[in-house]
């Protein structure tokens, strides 16, 4: 009984990782003074924002996904990043063109 629950349970959430990724447009990581994109294609703009966020700050943590709804994406920030920083990222985001445009690679 509790090996089936397991099991169920195990698959469900790998199904709803999955689900998520194939939502996902692209992903930042930040790590100290390291900013990489893992996946996808961020907008310049905001790529560049990033860079100089973590030129200036040298000690964030943390990701900023950008995830398709309708024909749109839409910015989650983690919450390791400062939420003065959230928000200027936010700001920045507000700026950008709300079409998708950059789809992710297959």
């Amino acid at each position: 009984m509790f090996g089936t629950l397991a099991a169920t349970s195990a698959l469900l959430f790998a199904l709803l990782y999955l689900l998520r990724r194939r939502q996902e447009s692209f992903c930042i990581t930040i790590q100290g003074e390291q900013l990489r994109v893992k996946r996808g294609t961020p907008p310049p703009d905001l790529l560049q924002h990033c860079r100089q966020m973590v030129h200036d700050a040298r000690t964030l943590r943390g990701t900023i996904r950008g995830f398709r709804r309708g024909n749109e994406v839409v910015l989650m920030c983690s919450r390791s990043i400062p939420a003065s920083y959230r928000q200027d990222i936010r700001l920045l985001w507000q700026k950008q063109p709300r079409s998708v445009t950059h789809k992710r690679p297959k």
